[in-house]
């Protein structure tokens, strides 16, 4: 199975400091927003974003396609019945711009709770068509977020003190009585599939493919999930 990673990061660590071993952390893969389109629920990721925002254990990684950016030049998909009711005529000459703004203005009250962005195809799309390929990197700079390109691996650090409040950093010098890692990949996600069984197979060969413990891929619009259970040995490879 071939997956594109010519645009992958290797994003270090970040670090997300707290108090006791209770403490139960989530983590929001927010993703095929699609913002601009007739379709796109806003209400509903609003809603979303202030759940984030509201708790203090919630945090976020982007996985792509925010926007539809689907402008006119793009013949075999645009369809100005699909075009949200809010985008204007003279919206349309400056698509990319007016779409990033809205997306920039959705992620802003939670960019202190992102581990990093990952661009789209809907994005690179658009950002090739129209020779505009610093639009991903103007919204991660406009909200102090990394840029994780189309995809990337990154340890979470989960670093637990007595004192210490929900925080995520990207350094920590903090003294702490107790470190947990964990590998975490993001992807957009590529190729296509209709069944159920399809695109939790899409999901599963990403799991196979690359070495971590948490994965978020996007790209074909549906909440499916699934563990796999690992094997291993002790480092006498005796138990």
């Amino acid at each position: 199975m071939r997956f594109r990673n010519e645009a992958m990061e290797a994003a270090g660590k970040r670090y997300i400091t707290h108090n006791s071993k209770s403490d139960v952390f989530t983590i929001y893969g927010l993703g095929d927003l699609h913002i601009g389109s007739a379709a796109c629920a806003k209400h509903e990721i609003q809603k979303t974003v202030q759940k984030i925002k509201d708790d203090p254990f919630t945090f976020w990684v982007g996985v792509g396609d925010y926007a539809d950016f689907i402008s006119f030049r793009d013949r075999k998909r645009f369809d100005p019945s699909t075009i949200a009711p809010d985008i204007t005529i003279a919206d349309m000459g400056k698509l990319g711009d007016v779409l990033n703004r809205q997306v920039c203005e959705i992620f802003r009250p939670i960019a202190d709770k992102c581990l990093g962005l990952c661009f789209g195809n809907h994005e690179l799309k658009y950002e090739v068509e129209h020779e505009q390929m610093d639009r991903h990197v103007w919204l991660c700079r406009e909200l102090g977020v990394p840029n994780l390109r189309y995809s990337a691996l990154m340890d979470i650090v989960f670093v637990r003190a007595k004192g210490n409040q929900p925080k995520l950093l990207m350094e920590c010098k903090k003294a702490a009585c107790h470190r947990t890692q964990f590998r975490l990949y993001a992807h957009h996600g590529a190729g296509s599939a209709c069944t159920p069984g399809g695109k939790l197979n899409r999901l599963i060969g990403f799991m196979n493919a690359f070495d971590a413990d948490i994965y978020f891929i996007g790209h074909v619009h549906d909440q499916k999930g699934q563990r796999l259970t690992m094997i291993s040995a002790d480092e006498t490879c005796t138990r």
